[in-house]
């Protein structure tokens, strides 16, 4: 009985890891497809209502492809909160690092002119930040649960 419960617990823990690498896997695919996009469209290909390969508008574009891959690296942070995982780290510090250096180079092209544009670029790169910043947070909270198995082992 208690080894069918252990089965089970450490089945459902490889579950949330594996649910958690794939939503990460999945923002950091939508981060790398808005950046290309943000690309093609600063080098003037496509058309103006669009220009970008993405045929929405840079709204939409950003909402869905930022906002949607910021969603899923928390809710993959959340759900393996409790459960060590170095892939998880590694990618919400990859997914926060790419958001804060799309903003850099934004800005290194001049792209902040305006009040609104500066406000944007200062959210989305807090949002970079905060990524970075669960990632860290994981590696640390995961050497605290190992510490702690180990501890409760002797």
């Amino acid at each position: 009985m208690i080894n069918l419960l252990y089965f089970t617990t450490g089945t459902i823990i490889m579950i949330k890891v594996r649910v958690a690498t794939g939503l990460l896997m999945a923002s950091l695919i939508l981060l790398i497809i808005y950046g290309a996009d943000i690309a093609v469209s600063s080098s003037g290909v496509g058309s103006p209502s669009h220009s970008g390969f993405l045929p929405i508008n840079k709204a939409a574009r950003g909402g869905v492809f930022g906002g949607g891959a910021v969603i899923m690296s928390i809710i993959g942070f959340v759900i393996t909160r409790g459960e060590p995982s170095q892939v998880i780290a590694m990618l919400l510090i990859i997914n926060g690092g790419i958001i804060i250096a799309g903003m850099i180079i934004l800005i290194a092209e001049g792209s902040g002119t305006t009040r609104s544009t500066m406000i944007t670029i200062g959210s989305v790169t807090g949002t970079g930040i905060i990524l970075v910043a669960l990632g860290v947070a994981k590696v640390k909270l995961d050497r605290a649960l190992i510490e702690r198995k180990q501890y409760t082992q002797k």
